[in-house]
């Protein structure tokens, strides 16, 4: 029987264990090990995984595939651990948003015979907890997939096949590339998280605009109530990228301040375009149906064997009429 290990469960992770349990996979056994008791009698009770392993050696043993779905901060110390008892021919994958120091650690780490490809399902609505872990949550969205240079292309179509098991799409990117998009993409949230929660809650007039704090102070600070370690290292692995998304997001505030300060007719064209991005990307529109598009799996494997870059592909989809994505303008308030 095959295994499939799941370690330092987290909402991801349960539900990877939910959706590959869903499957019912042939001659597979799914195991999730952490050393979180809580957790592991919840992931029984949700049914994400066959069994529940609290001894990371046993549930290693004999697993051709291990999902590190940890924070950043407890994936140097489980790769030391766990990389020097893999089977033969086992591969390593992860859920973590970061990919240079992945591979720098495996490298140091993973036996050989064994290989890492890393890995990062890209939804748009993550569960928060461990109890609300959901199954469909990766139907048709990207998966990123990130082979070391040693990794053979057995190791890599072991991550795909999982991949594809969830429903979906690899998306294949080197490591700097991958980390120099989540640097836009999740580093830059998280600091602005941060520096929102710190701008407001460090004011001196805290103490009474708390009364106001709602659903918006909460869901624009919760990345801030992320591990400030965790937050710390995601900030500072690719820090010159960062800098980078940090100065055009000063930048593009500078601008909105002074189109407010000066009651600028701008100001509306600017809530306008953000308005019509996110509508875009919300309805899988941002690239026309008839121009570039993602790579599908088969395009995908092409790019891990010849180091084709992803932007040099064409995509053959349907041409489909996508969504009306404009703004309709409404007469304004007298003033």
């Amino acid at each position: 029987m095959e295994r499939i290990t799941i370690i330092g469960i987290g909402p991801i992770g349960a539900s990877i264990g939910l959706a590959l349990m869903r499957r019912k996979l042939n001659n597979t056994e799914i195991v999730v090990s952490t050393g979180d008791r809580k957790a592991m009698d919840t992931i029984s009770k949700i049914g994400a995984a066959n069994r529940t392993d609290g001894n990371l050696r046993s549930a290693v043993s004999g697993a051709q595939l291990v999902v590190l779905d940890a924070p950043i901060g407890e994936l140097h110390e489980l790769l030391e651990a766990i990389g020097p008892i893999l089977d033969t021919g086992a591969v390593v994958t992860d859920t973590g948003p970061t990919k240079t120091p992945m591979l720098r650690w495996a490298e140091q780490y993973v036996r050989d015979g064994a290989a890492y490809v890393g890995g990062r399902p890209l939804v748009k609505r993550a569960p928060n907890t461990i109890e609300n872990a959901d199954a469909t949550i990766f139907q048709g969205a990207n998966y990123t997939v990130t082979p070391a240079k040693t990794a053979d292309a057995t190791s890599i179509r072991t991550v795909v096949g999982m991949v594809e098991a969830l429903g979906s799409k690899p998306l294949f990117l080197d490591p700097a590339e991958h980390d120099s998009y989540a640097a836009a993409m999740q580093y830059l949230p998280m600091v602005i998280s941060s520096a929102f929660t710190t701008t407001t809650a460090g004011s001196d007039g805290w103490r009474e605009m708390h009364l106001l704090a709602d659903d918006g102070f909460d869901r624009f600070s919760q990345l801030a109530a992320n591990d400030p370690m965790d937050n710390e290292a995601y900030s500072l692995a690719s820090p010159e990228t960062l800098v980078h998304w940090l100065d055009q997001m000063i930048l593009e505030l500078y601008s909105y301040r002074n189109d407010i300060a000066d009651k600028n007719p701008e100001l509306l064209e600017k809530f306008v375009a953000a308005w019509e991005m996110r509508a875009r990307w919300e309805a899988d529109a941002v690239l026309p149906r008839e121009g570039r598009d993602l790579p599908s799996a088969r395009d995908s494997m092409a790019t891990a064997f010849f180091g084709q870059k992803l932007a040099d592909r064409l995509s053959s989809a349907t041409k489909e009429k996508g969504p009306d994505l404009k703004y309709t303008r409404r007469s304004r308030p007298p003033e």
